[in-house]
This record gives C-alpha cells, sequence and structure tokens, in this order.
C-alpha cells in the first residue's frame, strides 16, 4: 500500500494563499436560514471561516494527507435548535438543500453524557467555491464546509466541555467525583432536552381533550406561528367531529407529526404564512383531502390571507428609500509634509502618492472579491451583488474619484460606502472623504440611542500618516506648546473658512520650577489625548499668561477669558466651548466597553477620565454632522465630475 505523505503548512503561507469572502459565508447563512424560516422552525444560525493561525494549528494536530484526507471545515456552520426532536427535521432539510458527503455523531456508552450534536460536511455550491482563492485547493483543503446542529441546552455549556474536558482531560485526572459531579450536570441538561418537548406534548394533549384547537396546534407543532386567528367555520367542524371514533378532524391534526408539517411547508412554490389556518389548510390538501375544509379554505383564499400583495404576483416588499448616515468626514488639503524625500513634494508627486494609497487600499479591501481588478491605478469598475467598486482616475488633469459600498454581514438592508475626491486644482492637492452607511427607514433604529458611529477609512490614516495634510494648519500627532511667535499662525487659522479641524487649546498654570501644572486635568493626559485626535483636531498648550495673550488676540469675548485653568475649543466658524476645573471634576460618562450579543457593557467613569471620553466624542459628533461635503449620494460613477 501507498504510503500517505503528511503534509502541514506554516500560518504566513496559509494567509498568503487561502483567501474566503466574506459572500461565502454569509451565503450560506442565508441559505440555511431561509429553509428553516419557510417552516417555521426555532433557530440560530453562526458561522465562521477559518483563520490562518486555526488552519495551521489544525494541520500540527491531524495527519492530513494530499491524497485523500484534507481539511473539510475552511468554513462553518452551527444551528442551535430549541427542541431536541426538530434535530432530524434539520437534518433532512439540509441534505435536500446541499450535497452531503456525510454525517457523523458522537459515540457515547449508557453512563456517558456528550452533547447531542450532529456534524456533516456538505460540497460548496459551484458559484460560491468560484469565489474561494484557486491556490486554496492546493493546500489540501477540500471544497466542503462543515455543518453542526445541536440543541439550545447543549449550546449553553458545549464550549466549556471541549476546552475544559475534551482538551483538558488532565483536569480530571484523580478527582473521579468531580468529574461525576460534572457528568450528573450534563445528565441534567440532556434530561431538559427531552423534558421540554414532553412537556409541549402533553399541553397539547390536554389542550386537545380541552377543545382548544388552536392551542393544540401552537403546542403540538411548536412553530414560529404568524397572526391569525382561527376561521369560526373551521372551529365549529372540529367542535362537531369532536366525538366521532372515525375521521375526528382534530384527532387527525394532533396525530400528524411535525415532521410531515414541515415537509409541507417546504413543499410550497413560495413561503406561506405560517398560522392555524394555513397549517390545517396544508395537512388537509396533503393528508385530510376533507371537503368541508377544502371548500371554507377555498372560500377564504386561505393562503393569501392577509399577505399584502398584488394578486398573481410574487410576495411585494414596499422599497424604502436609504437615509444616509456619515461615521467621518474630511475636505482638507493635502500638503507633502510628512513625505520624507523633500524632492517629491510638487503638486503632481503628492496627488500620485495619495492616489496610490486610495487605489491599493481598495485592492486590499474588495480585491478577493474582483478578482480580475488591476494592482496597480487604474480605472476600475466592478459589482457583484451588493458589492460595487468604482474609481475614475485621470492622471494626465490629476483628478481622481471612488465610490465603494458593501452590505452589512450583521445588520439586514444597511449599506456602508466609502466616497473620495482627490485633484490638484490652483497648485493644491485637495481630498475630499466621506465614510458612512445608508439604513431604510426603520420603525426602531438598528443603532444603540445615544452611540455615535465613528470611523475613518484606512487610506485617510494612510495619506495622514505618510503624505500629510493642512486644515488651516498641518496636523501633528504630538502635544504642540504655543509660543507668542505662533499667535498670528494660529490666528490666522481660526479666522480660515476651509478649516475642518477644531482646535483644542488647554491653558494651564505654572509650577513654581517653570511647567505646566496640569493636575486639575486628572487622567486627561494631553499628550494620550493627541494622539487619539489629531487626525480631525489640532491640538495645543501653553502657560496662563501665554493664553491669555493668545485670546484677545484670537478676539475671544473677554467675558469667556475666565479664571485659568480652562480648556478652549475653537469649532470651524466662529463658536468656542471653554471647560474650568470644576467642568472636569464633575463629568460623568458611560464608556462603551464591549458588546456581546444583545448585552452590553459600560462603564460609568467620572473626571478627568470622563472628561477626556466626553471632549474626543464632541469632537467626533461635529465630524459626522458637519456641513463638509455631500459626497456622491451612493451614484455609480461613469466619469470624472467637471
Amino acid at each position: 500500500m501507498k504510503e500517505q505523505t503528511r503534509v502541514t503548512f506554516t500560518k504566513e503561507e496559509l494567509a498568503a494563499k487561502v483567501k474566503v469572502p466574506a459572500i461565502v459565508e454569509q451565503d450560506l447563512k442565508r441559505i440555511i436560514s431561509d429553509r428553516l424560516e419557510q417552516c417555521g422552525l426555532y433557530y440560530r444560525v453562526f458561522s465562521r471561516t477559518k483563520t490562518a493561525a486555526s488552519m495551521a494549528h489544525k494541520f500540527e494536530l491531524k495527519d492530513y494527507s494530499a491524497e485523500d484526507k484534507k481539511l473539510q471545515d475552511l468554513v462553518g456552520v452551527r444551528i442551535n435548535l430549541y427542541f431536541d426532536d426538530d434535530v432530524d427535521i434539520c437534518q433532512n432539510i439540509v441534505e435536500n438543500t446541499f450535497d452531503v458527503e456525510g454525517w457523523s455523531t458522537s459515540e457515547r456508552s449508557e453512563e456517558e453524557f456528550k452533547p447531542t450534536k450532529l456534524n456533516g460536511v456538505c460540497k460548496l455550491p459551484e458559484y460560491l467555491r468560484s469565489e474561494i482563492s484557486p491556490e486554496t485547493w492546493d493546500m489540501c483543503i477540500d471544497d466542503t464546509f462543515e455543518i453542526q446542529i445541536k440543541t439550545m441546552f447543549f449550546e449553553g455549556w458545549h464550549e466549556i466541555e471541549h476546552d475544559m474536558r475534551y482538551k483538558g482531560e488532565e483536569l480530571w485526572h484523580n478527582y473521579k467525583g468531580f468529574s461525576r459531579y460534572f457528568n450528573s450536570i450534563l445528565a441534567t441538561l440532556e434530561l431538559c432536552d427531552k423534558s421540554m418537548v414532553t412537556l409541549f406534548e402533553d399541553l397539547g394533549h390536554s389542550l386537545y381533550k380541552s377543545g382548544r384547537w388552536s392551542d393544540m396546534i401552537k403546542s403540538h407543532f411548536r412553530l414560529k406561528l404568524g397572526e391569525g386567528t382561527l376561521y369560526p367555520e373551521v372551529a365549529s367542524l372540529l367542535d362537531e367531529d369532536k366525538d366521532k371514533q372515525v375521521d375526528n378532524l382534530a384527532k387527525r391534526i394532533y396525530k400528524t407529526s411535525k415532521q410531515t408539517l414541515v415537509e409541507q411547508l417546504l413543499k410550497r412554490p413560495k413561503k406561506t404564512p405560517i398560522n392555524v389556518n394555513t397549517i390545517i389548510a396544508l395537512l388537509n390538501d396533503s393528508q385530510f383531502h376533507d371537503s368541508r375544509l377544502t371548500a371554507i379554505f377555498k372560500e377564504r383564499d386561505v393562503y393569501n390571507d392577509g399577505r399584502e400583495e398584488i394578486p398573481g404576483e410574487s410576495r411585494h416588499y414596499e422599497m424604502k428609500p436609504l437615509i444616509r448616515y456619515n461615521v467621518f468626514q474630511m475636505n482638507t488639503r493635502v500638503d507633502g509634509s510628512r513625505i520624507k524625500d523633500s524632492s517629491a513634494c510638487d503638486a503632481a508627486s503628492i496627488f500620485q502618492k495619495s492616489a496610490d494609497i486610495i487605489y491599493q487600499w481598495i485592492v486590499e479591501k474588495y480585491g478577493g472579491l474582483f478578482k480580475s481588478m488591476p494592482r496597480e491605478t487604474v480605472t476600475y469598475h466592478a459589482d457583484i451583488l451588493a458589492y460595487h467598486v468604482a474609481v475614475n482616475y485621470n492622471p494626465e488633469a490629476l483628478r481622481m474619484n471612488m465610490h465603494v459600498r458593501h452590505m452589512d454581514l450583521e445588520v439586514g438592508g444597511r449599506i456602508w460606502y466609502s466616497e473620495a475626491g482627490l485633484e490638484v486644482k490652483d497648485g493644491q492637492v485637495l481630498l475630499k472623504v466621506c465614510n458612512g452607511y445608508a439604513d431604510p427607514q426603520r420603525e426602531h433604529s438598528a443603532q444603540e440611542p445615544g452611540v455615535v458611529f465613528f470611523s475613518y477609512p484606512g487610506y485617510y490614516k494612510s495619506i495622514v500618516d505618510e503624505v500629510g495634510i493642512i486644515s488651516g494648519i498641518s496636523c501633528s500627532n504630538r502635544r504642540r506648546i504655543l509660543k507668542e511667535d505662533q499667535f498670528s499662525m494660529l490666528a490666522a487659522a481660526l479666522k480660515d473658512p476651509k478649516r475642518m479641524f477644531p482646535v483644542v487649546l488647554v491653558i494651564s498654570r505654572s509650577t513654581p520650577d517653570g511647567m505646566m501644572d496640569e493636575d486639575w486635568l486628572g487622567q486627561f493626559r494631553v499628550s494620550d489625548f493627541t494622539r487619539t485626535v489629531w487626525r480631525y483636531a489640532h491640538v495645543f498648550t501653553c502657560h496662563e499668561s501665554t493664553g491669555k495673550k493668545f485670546l484677545h488676540v484670537a478676539g475671544v469675548d473677554p467675558r469667556q477669558i475666565e479664571d485659568i485653568p480652562r480648556l478652549y475649543i475653537f469649532w470651524p466658524g466662529k463658536e468656542v466651548d471653554d471647560y474650568g476645573p470644576e467642568d472636569v471634576e464633575n463629568c460623568s460618562f458611560g464608556r462603551h466597553l464591549e458588546a456581546r450579543g444583545d448585552a452590553r457593557t459600560y462603564d460609568i467613569v467620572r473626571g478627568g477620565q470622563a472628561f477626556y471620553h466626553k471632549i474626543v466624542t464632541d469632537l467626533r459628533e461635529w465630524n459626522v454632522s458637519a456641513d463638509m461635503w455631500e459626497g456622491f449620494k451612493l451614484e455609480i460613477l461613469t466619469e470624472i465630475p467637471k
């Protein structure tokens, strides 16, 4: 027998060659969710794509060979079900949706308790396989994905069991009492799965005995039911048949399995509203064939009752306009102040370097989707479903604009976009940036109240860091101490109508040794603050005497020149805000720490730390709400605007 060659790959090799666009994982989730929604099961679906590090680790642990044993779970989908008897139903749905190569389940003895789960390996649909980089299939990776089906009770502890028991056998060595205790907990969870189904079945039987037909159907089938009360004619018919030994319709409904009903729901050419009336109608059409029910449901047009659609047409969704929400914007000049080679600081070279940065950002972000995209900066347009790239590049005219957009992988209906315009005008390189998302009008906002999204695109960061921009004055990531010889420069910047950077001025008293006493700011830390906001705000500090002189030069209302120390914000325009020690000390701020699922965690901070977050938030809120540039309004660009 030919000996199999074991293969391994490094994390770097896998990261370079294995490229899985988000659309692969997202579409698999959508396909599965659509089928489960169609039949009304209670479920949750999760997915993941293996990272390069995870793949490398698995290649180290297992004997994969290029000949016959390959990694099969590059993409994984987990289906969590609420009822134990839905596992078999879900398995049948998967088998009728994908090409399944095989199923496996954990073997367990009578004394052993393990997750109630089912693992399946399925072939990737060809259109999704083609989205993955071709080099992937040279890395001992199969063109399959894994589906794991399990119940919600076991989902609650399975990850702990996997890490602390399956991978941590040494924890239990010589501690049989604790291992037995753990077993008893797992046995309880397994009993909960079985008991929940038994509970609803017993409840359904009691409801049947009581003649509560709608409630019996809800309890027996345990599907997500829409609104709709049982038709009075049907209820009367079920009441009439209640005492019959043969052809008792209510009993026949109760005796019908959930699997049978699900099969009928999945056979419908379009999604059927699931309610007590459509359930009985489906079972009558396929099982009972009772002429009385047929007449009632035909008269009622049961499958369209309550459905808002045009007769004869497919299901209709009202298309709502998209509303734009900025998460960052800028309209500024690129000055080349951070380019080390001074010979490359003419307008044409600054334009070219900035254009290349923008284009390479697009390639890195969208190149895995648009495989035909050239790597050098060119004009390029492409669309794949909800993914869009449009670049108009004219090096002769020194103009470039671009628009990219993609769908949100978590929030339905949301589209993220980034737009930029770059041109040389009157010898100056001008940059416009608009980053944001568009949402359809919603009854309830998908964004948490009080939370402002803020995110500048990577290409803007690179242009600021590597090329340099000027907004009134050049931006700097280091704290700057204001001197009197800088008064005219800064005062002119404050009056510059093109300045889109707020200017933060921190005026402090001097210590006996001549240093600035910033203890009044608490944990504000001016240096850290500067590094946080320097790409969209200017920060200066100064001594009390210097600060008061500058405030007079800047034309600040004498009533606003109060006792020092104080922090001033000169907003673009003429507005000035000022804050003193009492504002810092009394400040309170709910800082968002973490979001996992539906749970959000906040850290309530006070004093200088809270003041830090407040000022950062104020600067960001001004940026996203200012009137800097309207962008291209989600248009598909076909030519460079004149």
